[in-house]
């Protein structure tokens, strides 16, 4: 299992190499990297310190772990969302970390401080609307 984990650190360190090239090439390049990796892997390691009671099934869906078929045929619905890392098998609860996470969750920027930058395009501005809204 550790080889498999070995795959997306080997990734993230080749993308935070790639961006500082575009860093140096383009002085005015503005980026985030959401660390997706560490950010689930800690919490489904430590779940209770970050408030959930559950980390490795999903409140909704069907299957040994509730990772499929949410709302669909049999499937089951935890009482209390708020207590369980992923919604189904695909969504964390968590979606307002990419919007407004520390360092150890999106890097130099988190999505927040990336649109607040200008200029400010019509698609980024729709974005940043659509996603404000979607983390409430």
């Amino acid at each position: 299992m550790e080889e498999l984990l070995e795959l997306p650190k080997l990734h993230n360190n080749a993308l935070f190499d790639a961006v500082e090239e575009l860093k140096i090439k383009l002085p005015e390049f503005k980026y985030l990297i959401f660390d997706y990796y560490n950010l689930v892997y800690d919490r489904v390691k430590h779940p209770f310190k970050y408030g959930f009671e559950v980390s490795n099934t999903a409140c909704c869906g069907s299957g040994a772990y509730r990772g499929i078929d949410c709302g669909i045929g049999g499937y089951e619905l935890c009482s209390d969302p708020n207590e369980y890392l992923y919604f189904d098998g695909n969504h964390l609860i968590e979606r307002e970390l990419l919007w407004s996470g520390g360092k150890n969750v999106t890097t130099p920027l988190n999505m927040k401080q990336l649109i607040a930058l200008e200029p400010h395009h019509e698609e980024i501005v729709k974005f940043s609307d659509h996603a404000m809204k979607s983390s409430k």
